[in-house]
């Protein structure tokens, strides 16, 4: 296993620096002059101006800014926030910590409910158990995620007043408060989640029932409850996980629309407020960031089969 984790690590060097020069060049054909947004759009002096180019280093060709970029990257400084003067690099951590709550909490309150929905509906198969479950997984899938946070937050913060609409408290400042703040924004993506998880377990988990060995596993008289657990759940999860990965690496890589209906200072209203601003360093930084959330999210998903699958064999 250390082997295989040591090449997947090394193959993705080849891809963080491509993906470095695609995000280098995407970010400086962006319309704008990060110089013009720092001076707040006042460009009458033209001296002010070209000495604020000169200390961005956009006064120097585009593969001297590139190499200048790349050097000080392999140092571990990403630069500093056009618009706030902060280090990118701790503004990232900060800005990631509260998208990873959120993600976190929210992708395993979605495992919680969504497994055991699955292998119930794959279990009752073309019972109105299952034909409940399937109608609301197809109903909660016709709703946009946005629609679903915005409808929580009229019904149990405006109506109802039972949760805060605005703002963020973090957990390590006051915990009781800062979970009445996750709420809403944890079932949001908690909801969107469950619902393409339970059709991925259950389409899983049927697939599995009509394998010999499950039909063997019955033949020897082991209780129902046994066989769904020891025998279907780790053979239909393979797919699931596969779903789980995609989903938690992009939901990791900025939620942006939900953190912005609930005024989440997260990783994806970073990147937004950073693309409006011109923030280049920011940007940078925040793209390559969730390049290498990618990568690592995929390695942990290819660990974690070897926990599910014993056909898979890391070498």
């Amino acid at each position: 296993m250390y082997l295989f984790v040591v090449r997947r690590l090394l193959m993705s060097i080849p891809t963080l620096i491509i993906v470095a020069v695609m995000i280098f060049c995407l970010v400086r054909a962006l319309p704008g002059d990060a110089a013009i947004m720092m001076l707040g759009g006042n460009i009458d002096d033209e001296a002010t101006l070209e000495m604020m180019r000169q200390q961005l280093g956009l006064d120097q060709p585009l593969p001297v800014q590139f190499v200048a970029w790349l050097r000080e990257l392999f140092s571990g400084n990403l630069g500093i926030s056009v618009l706030t003067g902060q280090p990118v690099g701790a503004l990232l951590l900060d800005r990631f910590s509260v998208t990873a709550t959120v993600v976190l909490l929210a992708m395993a309150s979605a495992l919680i409910v969504s497994v055991p929905l699955g292998l119930l509906a794959a279990h009752r198969h073309n019972s109105r158990t299952d034909y409940a479950i399937v109608v609301l997984t197809i109903l909660k899938l016709s709703m946009p995620s946005f629609w679903v946070g915005l409808m929580l937050l009229v019904l149990f913060g405006a109506i109802l007043g039972w949760l805060p609409t605005v703002g963020f408290v973090s957990l390590s400042q006051d915990f009781g408060l800062g979970v009445t703040y996750l709420i809403l924004p944890v079932t949001s993506l908690a909801l969107s989640e469950i619902a393409v998880m339970t059709r991925m377990m259950r389409a899983g988990s049927l697939e599995v029932m009509n394998r010999d060995y499950i039909t063997h596993a019955r033949a020897k008289g082991l209780p129902e409850r046994q066989v769904l657990w020891r025998h279907v759940f780790p053979n239909a999860f393979a797919p699931t996980l596969t779903m789980v990965g995609i989903a938690m690496a992009g939901l990791l890589a900025g939620a942006a629309v939900t953190e912005t209906v609930f005024t989440l200072p997260g990783l994806g209203k970073l990147l937004v407020d950073s693309i409006y601003g011109r923030d280049y360093p920011v940007l940078q930084g925040a793209l390559l960031f969730i390049a290498l959330i990618y990568v690592v999210t995929n390695l942990l998903i290819d660990i974690a089969y070897t926990f599910f699958d014993p056909k898979v064999r890391l070498t």
